[in-house]
């Protein structure tokens, strides 16, 4: 790096250390209101009384156990990243006055002074296209190939990090001595090591708050609460704070709305519903319900989820279905990708006609702006009241990180990991801190405060992400996750539709398994002469 790139990051650095002083200056911390915050949400608030002590940071948001005196010497920690995300995640020059974009150079800069490191990032295409995903894997196979340890760290949009994991490019990242990352805390979702495990608990990649495309593709439930207010219903906030919003309360509130409100006769985009999403999200449901695609198997490694053809299966799908073709309910199956644009669905809760619709968390912040109703938000409802958490199912346009197989080890590979340990958990932690209230705020057009109920709403989201192998594979295993939403929308049985297809994604899975286990056997791994699996 140039003399006159680190002259131009010191000055920056020292302008935005400046203001953070000045900001603290005049901070006022107020004391907690208490009994709104979510239980077990993960919020790292410490439950607290607005005080500020060693755990927490100024705004009340719980810090890492790095140690203070972690010194790596200005080493260069190489990052390759897709470039084409739908959201910025990864560098930024300079403060610019956006708000996200000002946070991840704040998160950015607070990684390299920590730990005295420098971040070098590397970005190509590497999306949901088709030829962008080959090209990222067979850029990662060359660069492995050639041998020149390019890079420390890898990002990849969700499928392509899969078959990186897959093919053998990953280190096997639970297995670190003496590794800093904590997946105990609140930055790292509650299941990730459960549904991204390869078998015996092992995985090979991460996500969460490092992730802002994480935060913008969370499903979740807008509500209109002008609406609800009009319609006598009470908005179900203590209903999720005491455990008891289920599918069965979302049908109750939403099976009664529907109106024919320009008096043509038939269902269109003038009239009012109950509620709305478009087909491929309305998996969602099974994730919601704490249902997984694909568990881990010792002797397979991974297996399709019992869940999959279970009894509580049939009985969600069925019961989902035969609400989702009630003139209540609006489902957008358009073939046409850019739903975006064309979605009718999305116009009718633009327009305030609409009482809940399912969407990513950046739906707000892309369509709402201009909306003169007030609006919420609610967690995906829990299959029944015996089911302690709330879980979070995904879009597919976001980021996981693993350690690239090739790293530089810059001759000391235990402790190289031990660093990029730390550079991850440093990563995640303050995302955390910085980038994930910024996209709440941009997000919901609201200030993250403690005491609200949108942001404890979000804070029940945001602590149920649920990252599946079989999500992360839809595509390859036959659109597993597709099949499930197509039976919601045409009200099909679950019990019938699933036997035509069951038998495929089985057998695609093994074959995942089985080049899972060849590639893994290939790569010249081994075991390090300090007896540590690298590979």
């Amino acid at each position: 790096m140039s003399k006159t790139t680190n002259n131009m990051k010191m000055i920056a650095r020292l302008l935005a250390l400046l203001l953070a002083c000045l900001t603290l200056t005049g901070l006022v911390v107020a004391c907690d209101q208490g009994g709104d915050n979510p239980s077990g949400g993960g919020s790292g608030s410490g439950g607290g009384s607005g005080l500020i002590n060693d755990q927490l940071d100024v705004n009340g948001r719980l810090k890492d156990s790095l140690p203070s005196d972690l010194n790596y010497g200005g080493e260069q920690i190489t990052i390759l990243h897709w470039s084409d995300t739908e959201n910025p995640e990864f560098e930024q020059e300079e403060i610019t006055g956006d708000n996200v974009r000002d946070a991840i150079y704040d998160r950015n800069m607070q990684i390299e002074d920590r730990l005295n490191v420098d971040l070098v990032f590397h970005g190509i295409p590497g999306n949901g296209d088709t030829a962008n995903r080959q090209n990222f894997l067979k850029h990662v196979d060359n660069v492995y190939t050639a041998g020149t340890h390019d890079y420390d760290i890898i990002s990849a949009y969700s499928r392509n990090g899969g078959t990186l994991a897959v093919q053998g490019y990953f280190v096997n990242i639970s297995t670190i001595k003496d590794s800093y990352m904590d997946l105990d805390k609140p930055w790292w979702p509650q299941q990730l090591v459960e549904t991204v495990s390869f078998g015996n608990g092992t995985y090979y990649f991460v996500s969460g708050d490092m992730s802002t495309n994480v935060l913008y593709m969370m499903h979740m439930m807008y509500i209109n609460k002008d609406m609800f207010s009009q319609l006598q219903i009470p908005i179900p906030y203590n209903s999720v704070r005491e455990g008891k919003w289920t599918i069965d309360k979302l049908l109750e509130i939403t099976s009664d709305v529907y109106r024919d409100m320009d008096n043509d006769n038939q269902r269109s985009k003038g009239d009012r519903y109950g509620f709305g999403a478009v087909i491929w999200e309305l998996d969602s449901f099974y994730i919601g319900s704490n249902m997984h695609y694909v568990d881990e198997s010792d002797h397979d490694l991974l297996v399709v989820s019992p869940d999959y053809s279970s009894k509580k299966a049939v009985k969600l799908i069925n019961k989902i279905g035969r609400w989702a073709v009630t003139d209540n309910v609006w489902i957008y199956a358009h073939d046409n990708l850019e739903y975006e644009v064309q979605s009718d669905h999305m116009t009718v809760f633009d327009e305030g006609r609409m009482l809940v619709i399912m969407q990513h968390s950046q739906y707000a912040g892309k369509r709402l702006l201009n909306a003169d109703f007030e609006y919420g938000l609610l967690p995906m409802p829990k299959y029944d009241e015996k089911q302690v958490n709330y879980y979070t199912g995904m879009g597919n346009p976001w980021s996981l990180y693993g350690i690239f197989l090739g790293f530089d080890d810059r001759g000391e590979k235990a402790e190289t990991l031990r660093m990029l340990s730390a550079v991850l958990e440093c990563w995640a932690s303050e995302g955390y801190r910085l980038t994930t209230p910024e996209i709440f705020e941009v997000n919901m057009q609201l200030k993250y405060s403690a005491g609200q109920n949108e942001t404890d709403m979000f804070e029940y989201i945001r602590s149920g992400i649920t990252f599946d192998i079989g999500k992360i594979f839809s595509t390859d295993l036959n659109g597993m996750c597709d099949r499930i939403s197509y039976a919601i929308r045409g009200g099909a049985s679950w019990s019938a539709s699933y036997k035509s297809y069951k038998s495929a994604i089985t057998t695609t899975l093994e074959k995942i398994v089985e080049d899972f286990r060849a590639y893994h056997a290939q790569r010249d791994s081994g075991t390090g002469d300090d007896g540590y699996i690298y590979g």
